[in-house]
This record gives structure tokens, sequence and C-alpha cells, in this order.
């Protein structure tokens, strides 16, 4: 398994599964090809917790939702050739999103 991935909450659930069958850590992660420390951190968190859903990540809110970036795209593939400034305009007028003159 990658550094970087996350086990999603399908799989954690899985591996709880498994542990609630008496199955060992070394079993677990041998069928389910699993480091033993991950599977050994799930069962723990779970342990002590109740819970081992991932948790929802901090940062800073997108600017345009769904639907303003597809009105965006819109805009700009009506006419590839227009200035930066009407398209500005035309997409305030159909989404209520207010551009600074100097958005990146």
């Amino acid at each position: 398994m990658p550094r970087s991935s996350e086990l999603s909450d399908f799989e954690k659930g899985i591996i709880i599964r498994y542990h609630k069958c008496v199955r060992s850590l070394r079993d677990i992660s041998t069928d389910l090809k699993y480091p033993k420390s991950t599977v050994a951190y799930v069962i723990k968190k779970w342990k002590v917790s109740g819970d081992c859903r991932n948790v929802a990540r901090v940062g800073r809110p997108t600017t345009l939702g769904d639907r303003d970036r597809r009105v965006l795209t819109r805009e700009i593939r009506k006419n590839r050739t227009q200035p930066m400034a009407l398209i500005r305009e035309e997409f305030q007028q159909a989404s209520w999103y207010c551009f600074n003159e100097y958005h990146p």
C-alpha cells in the first residue's frame, strides 16, 4: 500500500469485521494485503473511540461551487476570444458571484 493513501471507511470496516471474528493481526494483514501496523492502528482506534471513520479535512473553502464552475466554463466556451472583462461581467450577471478586478 502506498505511503500516502488512506483507507476508506469500507476497508476499515472489513478490518474490524475480521477482528470481531477473532482473527490475528498477521492473518488480517496477509488476507487483506495491508501492513500490520495499519491493521493494528485501525483496531486500536476502533477500540478506543468506538468509531474509525475518516475525519473531514480542514482548510479554506472553495471559491467557486460546482454550479458556478459550470456557468463559468459555459460563458468561456460561448466565445473564446472575448476579453476577460466581458467574461467577468457575464459571469457576475449569471451567477451572483463578485470577482475583483485583479482576480488571479
